[in-house]
């Protein structure tokens, strides 16, 4: 393996020359950094990232950090997708990933250890919650991170990718009253997610505007996964006066949805509309087609990827803020009453 000694000997400078060349930031004469790049071509050397990294005390690593069980990360058509945008944009670069998917009990250690290991240089959260502690933490000790989703709080002093969720909450409810809905559920996340409580207050604008009322027994939470999902869709759709349609805050939620509607002998787009949100390819492969929201999911993760490493290598005083457009998909699980 060619080592930065043997292209020294080569071009004829100092093992310490060559380390100053291939970091880009020392004065070298143009003579000087001609001849040690004529040697690194001849011999074929390629860097090692770890020794690169100790001469620029840079990891070259991005974190991506989510505070999630894993069955709930690895069912949910979300991670892929925004993971998917993440790569695109990081290929292109010098950084790698190192993804972290730990379980909220064991966030603080794991977060804690990764940057007193220095083993990242910066982070994407793929999550955003009421009171996060990663948002607090990395603030606190001014660790350079992009979020995806929206803070709860201080939004101008954190950077962050994210749709218009309450805006899409909104549109989600006012297409299902388009339809003559009066009596529409809301099937969200976990509680204390941001996503959750933004589409949340949507669904609820939307009522608002149109004088319907909000019904308690019709707004109800659950994991992002499919048991847990559709245990609480079966809840919401044996109810006495059940609704005619249900807004799913995402993909999987939406498909256990149409589950509990088939177990019960209810058919989908005809006893009860299903919305969803997060188009994927299951969205058009499935049948009924899923009508869903399109929140360009690919797009929040190559956003925050492109923001993330252009604060890391021209860090700005300014926080950024991107809202990613989002859009109604028809498909085949809704229809006029």
């Amino acid at each position: 393996m060619v080592t930065i000694k043997d292209i020294a000997r080569e071009a004829g400078v100092s093992p310490s020359t060559v380390s100053r060349v291939l970091s880009g930031k020392a004065k070298i004469s143009p003579e000087t950094t001609k001849r040690v790049m004529e040697a690194i071509e001849r011999l074929g050397y390629i860097p090692n990232a770890s020794a690169k990294s100790l001469v620029m005390k840079k990891a070259y690593s991005i974190g991506l950090f989510m505070p999630r069980r894993l069955e709930q990360t690895l069912t949910s058509t979300f991670f892929d997708q925004v993971v998917s945008g993440i790569c695109s944009y990081i290929n292109n670069t010098e950084y790698e990933i190192v993804l972290t998917i730990v379980p909220p009990e064991k966030e603080k250690e794991n977060l804690e250890r990764l940057i007193k290991s220095r083993k990242v240089d910066g982070f994407i959260l793929l999550t955003s919650r009421i009171n996060d502690y990663a948002i607090k933490y990395l603030r606190s000790i001014k660790f350079p991170f992009v979020l995806i989703g929206s803070p709860d709080r201080d939004k101008d002093y954190v950077n962050w990718v994210d749709n218009d969720n309450k805006r899409a909450g909104f549109d989600a409810t006012e297409y299902l009253i388009k339809l003559g809905h009066t009596q529409i559920g809301f099937l969200g996340g976990m509680e204390n997610l941001v996503l959750t409580q933004d589409r949340l207050s949507g669904y609820k604008s939307a009522l608002n505007k149109y004088k319907l009322p909000i019904e308690s027994q019709y707004i109800m939470f659950t994991e992002f996964d499919e048991q847990s999902s559709y245990e609480k869709a079966k809840e919401m759709l044996m109810l006495k006066n059940r609704p005619t349609a249900i807004v799913c805050i995402d993909e999987v939620v939406a498909y256990a949805a149409i589950k509990a509607c088939k177990e019960l002998e209810l058919k989908v787009g005809y006893d009860v509309s299903v919305i969803g949100f997060n188009e994927s390819i299951f969205s058009k492969l499935s049948s009924p087609r899923l009508t869903t929201v399109n929140t360009n999911i690919f797009y929040l993760g190559y956003y925050a990827a492109e923001m993330l490493i252009k604060e890391l290598e021209e860090p700005y005083k300014t926080y950024k803020r991107l809202i990613v457009e989002h859009s109604i998909v028809d498909g085949e699980t809704c229809r006029a009453i």
